[in-house]
């Protein structure tokens, strides 16, 4: 209810907004959104959001009769109507310290579930562009997800792609006579998006550690070229009381790279990224972190570490055809590391992961009609001392997406 409150704050201060900076500022107002509804079949129960329709992964087997040794997941599932509407503005108002000013508004009305919250807060922040530099405040796609495959899924290629929005404080400087070159730095603070640990997913680990996760990143880009690099490191205070009832403060710190590029010309286009990380829950990839006894003895809080990769290629304008490609494993812990308890998206029973998804799209005038099937195969097996697992299994959901989205 307080995240609902708060969105239709959010959309009526927009309303309020646009007219009061129009009569007085004379900014530019520009409204965009969508409607769309979506349908889809899959061969087995799966890990998903929105109904069904923000696809993570498929399930492990479950077996609870030994005597049939039935795997009650092995079942398909569809969903014949799904909606949802999009809206949002985008304003750009008058110089301010020398910087052109700039803001916007985007929230998201799902009809996909009658008991979780229909309304999703996706963006609220305000920019100063200046010739050479941009400052940022608010919330808005993570750096790390910035970059994200043109799929039909609204997952946009999660859970090997980052998904995440945050509030943050970025700034980027660019370089060059055409501004090819772009540094960037943010602080970034956990909302929506959060770490999982303990207490589920929550931002409560990030505000007990008293400090943002940092940012910093580069790329080049140059004529449909682009290549950017970049990496975070965050905090997290996991518990601040024993089961006593005694104060402490334990943290567990995490590191995580990407490396992306993509060239686009014309009706084509590719796109591929790596992340390699600890503790990447909060990005949506299945990593974590736990407890584990260290070979001093000690017991410590420790990150998980896993490898997330994608690409994507596509062409056409009219009627256009991609492939997403998928992989994922999980590297475990630190060496010496003898894990007790684990906190990890996909549990600690999972090793590694692929997807292959073709799909085709046709524009007509304001109307999106697209087609996507899935092929998403998971290895679960036996979670060991150092994190990682051995012993796998391979489990398979074969999915088909149609979409019809109405732009405007």
């Amino acid at each position: 209810m307080k995240i609902r409150s708060l969105s239709w704050q959010v959309l009526a201060a927009g309303l309020l907004l646009t007219q009061g900076v129009t009569a007085q500022e004379k900014a530019q107002i520009e409204w965009y959104g969508f409607v769309a509804a979506q349908s889809y079949f899959e061969t087995r129960a799966s890990a998903s959001g929105a109904g069904g329709f923000l696809y993570q992964y498929p399930l492990d087997e479950r077996i609870e009769s030994i005597e049939t040794s039935d795997d009650l997941n092995a079942r398909p599932q569809a969903s014949y109507y799904g909606a949802m509407a999009r809206l949002g503005l985008n304003l750009k108002g008058p110089q301010v310290w020398g910087a052109t000013s700039r803001g916007k508004i985007e929230i998201e009305f799902s009809g996909f579930s009658q008991t979780a919250n229909p309304i999703l807060y996706r963006h609220a922040f305000m920019a100063l562009d200046w010739d050479a530099a941009t400052m940022t405040l608010g919330q808005t796609w993570h750096p790390m997800n910035e970059m994200f495959p043109q799929t039909v899924s609204i997952a946009i290629g999660a859970p090997f792609n980052a998904l995440n929005r945050s509030p943050q404080f970025r700034y980027d400087k660019y370089f060059g006579s055409e501004n090819h070159f772009r540094l960037s730095a943010a602080a970034i603070f956990q909302y929506l998006n959060a770490s999982t640990g303990p207490e589920g997913r929550t931002n409560t680990y990030q505000k007990d550690a008293c400090i943002p996760e940092f940012y910093l990143g580069a790329d080049f880009s140059s004529e449909g070229f682009m290549f950017g690099v970049g990496a975070e490191w965050q905090r997290l205070a996991p518990r601040v009381s024993t089961p006593s009832g005694k104060k402490v403060i334990e943290n567990v710190d995490g590191f995580a790279g990407m490396v992306q590029t993509k060239y686009e010309q014309g009706a084509f286009s590719w796109k591929a990224k790596a992340l390699l990380g600890q503790n990447m829950s909060n990005l949506g990839i299945c990593s974590g972190f736990g407890t584990a006894l260290m070979e001093n003895g000690d017991l410590e809080w420790q990150p998980l570490t896993a490898l997330s990769t994608w690409t994507h290629i596509s062409y056409g304008t009219k009627v256009k055809g991609g492939l997403f490609g998928g992989y994922m494993k999980n590297l475990g812990g630190k060496e010496g590391a003898s894990f007790q308890q684990i906190y990890a998206i996909g549990g600690g029973n999972l090793d590694a992961m692929y997807r292959v998804a073709p799909n085709i799209t046709y524009n007509i005038g304001n109307l999106n009609l697209g087609c996507e099937y899935e092929l998403t195969s998971v290895a679960y097996g036996t979670c060991q001392p150092r994190g990682n697992v051995a012993d796998s299994h391979w489990i398979t959901n074969h999915r088909v997406l149609l979409s019809v989205l109405y732009n405007f």
